[in-house]
């Protein structure tokens, strides 16, 4: 086998483990993947310091309007985000993970998490930017542009 197939392989083996984690706080939470994924793509948003609205939500997870509402739908229901009002434009709307969401996905992804970050330490400096560049590319394939 090559390396790129090795390489292939392995990040198969990390996608499949990594997903397992993410049934596991869907299953517990009565949400789906793409709910998880939801909530991913708020905290990055907040991370980032950009809008955490329904159509920034619905871009980053790639779909419709009326499918990014029923998924904002059943992530409220379930205590795990709430809409908040702009105070200056009160037709604009904010999503914010509750307290209680994050809570729960440290308790489910820290130990994860800091497994990876302990892995990414034992390597070198420019092994760390290799990494992350190549991880990075990985995140920005869209195979349907080709």
């Amino acid at each position: 086998m090559s390396t790129p197939d090795q390489i292939v392989t392995a990040v198969r083996r990390a996608v499949i483990h990594l997903s397992t984690q993410g049934s596991r706080f869907a299953r517990a939470h009565g949400v789906n993947l793409t709910d998880i994924r939801a909530l991913v793509v708020l905290l990055d948003l907040q991370r980032a310091g950009e809008a955490t609205t329904p159509g920034a939500l619905g871009s980053g997870l790639g779909l419709a309007s009326a499918s990014t509402t029923q998924v904002i739908d059943r992530l409220e229901q379930r205590g795990l985000v709430l809409r908040e009002r702009d105070t200056y434009d009160r037709r604009r709307v904010s999503l914010q993970v509750t307290g209680q969401a994050i809570e729960s996905g440290v308790a489910s992804f820290e130990p994860l998490l800091q497994s990876v970050r302990d892995l990414a330490t034992r390597r070198s400096a420019a092994d760390q930017r290799v990494i992350l560049s190549f991880l990075d590319d990985l995140a920005a394939l869209n195979p349907n542009d080709e």
